[in-house]
C-alpha cells in the first residue's frame, strides 16, 4: 500500500486546480412583443386622403364664391344696360321734345323784344325736367351722389331740388340708402385733409338731410329697406365704438348717424345714452332745428 507521499510524488506532473462554482448568467427580461409596424405606404395614402378632402372642400367653396361673383357681374350689367337704355330713351324724348315747332299764331301783342328774347331763352332749360329729377325716378344712387358732389359749391340750390326730387322716386328710402353707399364704415383717418372721400361723405350726409326733411310726408318704406338701414345704423355705431366711442366721435360723424336713425328709425341696440351723444356733438342751431323735424328723436330726447 503506498503512502501518501508516494501518491503525491506520482501526482506531480499533474497540476491541481480546485474550481470555485460559477453562478450561471442572469437571463435578459421578457419583452412583450411589439405590435407590427404600419407599411409607410398606407400612411402615406391617408395623408393624401386628407389631402384631397381639403382640396375637395376648398374647390367647393372656391366655385361658390366664383358662381356668386358671376350673378353680382350679371347682376350689375343687367342694372347698367337698363339705365343706359331709360337715359337714352329720356334723352330722345327730350330731343323730340325741343324738335316740336311752336304755334304760329303769334300776335304783335305777344312780341317780345330782343331782351326778353334772350332772357326766355335763359330761362328755357329751367322748364325741363331736371337732371336731378330724372336720376330720382329712375332711381339712380351713384348718379345722384355725383350730382350732389359737383354741386357742393350752391348748397342752398341743393336744398332747393333734391327734397322735391326724392318725391318723385318710386322708392325714396331705398334710394337714399344706395345713395350714401358704405362710406360710414371709413375710418375718420380715410378722410383726411385734401381727401378724395371728403367730397362723397358730404354729399352722403347731405342727402340723410334731404330725406328728413320729407320723412314727414309718410314715403312708404319696405320691412328690407326698415332693416337695411337698420344694419346700417348698427355698423356705423359699431366703428365709432371702436375708435373710442359715441361720446368721442367726430362732429360729421355725429351728423351723420343722428340723420340716418331720425329718418329710418332708432334700432334697439341704441341706448339713450347713444342718441343723448349724437345730439349733443351736433352743436349747430340750424342742426338741431332740423332734428326737431322727426317725432322718432324727439320723442327719445324728452
Amino acid at each position: 500500500m503506498a503512502s501518501p507521499s508516494m501518491a503525491i510524488t506520482l501526482n506531480s506532473n499533474t497540476t491541481l486546480i480546485k474550481q470555485e462554482p460559477q453562478d450561471s448568467p442572469p437571463r435578459p427580461p421578457q419583452q412583450s412583443p411589439s405590435p407590427p409596424t404600419e407599411p409607410q405606404f398606407l400612411k402615406s395614402i391617408d395623408d393624401l386622403t386628407s389631402l384631397s378632402a381639403a382640396i375637395d372642400t376648398f374647390k367647393r367653396r372656391f366655385d361658390e364664391l366664383q358662381n356668386h361673383l358671376i350673378f353680382i357681374d350679371k347682376a350689375i350689367t343687367a342694372r347698367s344696360n337698363e339705365l343706359e337704355e331709360k337715359t337714352q330713351q329720356l334723352q330722345q324724348t327730350q330731343t323730340e321734345k325741343a324738335k316740336t315747332p311752336l304755334p304760329q299764331n303769334v300776335t304783335e301783342t305777344t312780341k317780345v323784344t330782343e331782351t326778353e328774347t334772350g332772357t326766355a331763352a335763359a330761362a328755357a332749360p329751367a322748364t325741363e325736367k331736371p337732371e336731378v329729377r330724372s336720376l330720382c325716378q329712375m332711381m339712380c344712387g351713384r348718379g345722384l351722389r355725383k350730382y350732389i358732389v359737383s354741386n357742393l359749391a350752391n348748397v342752398e340750390k341743393l336744398r332747393e331740388e333734391v327734397p322735391a326730387a326724392l318725391k318723385c322716386a318710386p322708392k325714396p328710402a331705398k334710394l337714399v340708402l344706395d345713395c350714401i353707399g358704405r362710406f360710414y364704415l371709413q375710418g375718420s383717418k380715410a378722410y383726411e385733409k385734401e381727401s378724395p372721400m371728403i367730397t362723397g361723405r358730404e354729399a352722403s350726409i347731405l342727402v340723410l338731410e334731404f330725406f328728413l326733411l320729407i320723412s314727414d310726408h309718410e314715403n312708404a318704406m319696405e320691412d328690407a329697406v326698415k332693416k337695411e338701414a337698420e344694419q346700417v345704423a348698427i355698423a356705423w355705431r359699431k366703428r365709432l365704438i371702436s375708435e373710442g366711442g359715441v361720446r368721442n366721435s367726430g362732429e360729421i360723424d355725429a351728423k351723420g348717424l343722428l340723420l340716418l336713425i331720425g329718418g329710418f328709425g332708432i334700432p334697439r341696440l341704441f341706448s339713450d345714452e347713444d342718441v343723448f351723444d349724437l345730439v349733443n356733438l351736433s352743436k349747430s342751431r340750424q342742426f338741431a332745428g332740423l332734428v326737431r323735424r322727426s317725432r322718432l328723436l324727439v320723442t327719445r330726447v324728452t
